[in-house]
């Protein structure tokens, strides 16, 4: 299948603008609705947000903070390993396997940039779905022994596609066009760099990732309580980044 980017987002649009209705709003009164963010976020707020639109993170995330005033980073929000500090050093990769748990980082600054709540809510729960990914308590399954850039890549697509189904689904009441269109555009990003680099250096992979990224179930509903391996650092020391 080859990516149709527009059709999808015109489509997608659609939809979101046929439901109307907003359901009830989630998390703290800083991050309701399609408003923009003006009021400062905190790990509070952010915390008691992500309870309300995801109450078992707790399986997969140990806390959320904000980055260290010296490490600057263009994200607005990153999984990293508990304690870490730099999103985009080694020693930062997130832990991956049964029973995982990680820390979400946050650069207030950049989710506060014309935002609304909604996508603040968006975000959160694009970091829940690495955590998730990385728990192995999703259908998507790892990449496997791939280049770096090609499981990044992979775990990206993956991560803003479940937010597009969930976009869809209502679960980010308020979310904006544009905000939708934003995710619409990182998925398409990551999804065509992923589809280049798998055939030109390992074309036979290809139909077997693009698969899994099809999949409109991308988390599981069964539970998952936490188990196994809970110490062994992502392959090839990645942590992830939004955007």
């Amino acid at each position: 299948m080859r990516f149709r980017g527009k059709a999808i987002r015109e489509r997608i649009c659609r939809e979101l603008a046929a439901g109307a209705a907003l359901l009830a709003v989630l998390g703290s009164p800083a991050l309701a609705g399609a408003g923009a963010v003006t009021e400062g976020i905190d790990a509070i707020d952010l915390t008691r947000a992500l309870s309300s639109l995801r109450p078992d993170y707790g399986l997969y995330i140990e806390t959320l903070r904000p980055l260290a005033p010296d490490v600057r980073r263009n994200i607005y929000m990153a999984l990293v390993q508990p304690g870490a500090t730099d999103p985009g050093g080694r020693a930062s990769a997130p832990f991956a396997g049964s029973g995982a748990r990680n820390d979400i980082v946050f650069d207030e600054r950049a989710i506060r940039g014309g935002h609304s709540g909604a996508f603040v809510l968006l975000l959160l729960d694009h970091e829940y779905f690495h955590a998730r990914h990385l728990a192995r308590t999703t259908t998507v399954p790892p990449a496997g022994r791939v280049p770096l850039e090609i499981e990044r890549r992979f775990s990206e697509a993956a991560a803003w596609g479940f937010n597009i189904a969930e976009a869809r689904a209502g679960r980010y009441p308020g979310l904006r066009l544009d905000e939708l269109r934003e995710a619409l555009d990182r998925y398409r990003d990551h999804y065509l760099a992923l589809r280049d680099l798998v055939e030109r250096d390992d074309p036979g992979r290809w139909d077997t990732l693009a698969l899994a990224l099809r999949r409109p179930d991308l988390v599981t509903t069964r539970d998952s309580a936490p188990s196994g391996d809970r110490s062994r650092p992502s392959d090839r020391g990645r942590s992830t980044g939004t955007p």
